[in-house]
């Protein structure tokens, strides 16, 4: 069961993970006055995709009985990370 959702969720991660990383150098590359706020920003989303992480080797531990409550959570997350995502390349984007 989680080796099969792991297996669908893993192209999802690793377009979130290039997405972080396009995000960071937008970032680094912007006007000194924005950089700050961009890192505080980056911060937040890189602690929300460890959570994602953590989530995901708690759902790996769990019984099939917890399994569908914490897969929500993990989706839940991704949600929240994918978000963080968007409002910073927002900001990057109304900032240029």
């Amino acid at each position: 069961m989680f080796e099969e959702y792991l297996k669908r969720l893993e192209p999802r991660l690793k377009e979130l993970d290039a997405e972080i990383e396009k995000v960071k150098v937008k970032a680094e590359t912007s006007r000194t006055e924005f950089k700050e706020k961009y890192d505080g920003q980056i911060g937040r989303i890189l602690t929300a995709r460890k959570q994602v992480r953590s989530k995901l080797a708690k759902l790996e531990e769990v019984g099939s009985e917890r399994y569908e409550e914490v897969r929500k959570d993990v989706e839940r997350s991704i949600a929240d990370l994918k978000k963080g995502i968007d409002e910073i390349i927002e900001s990057i984007r109304k900032a240029a």
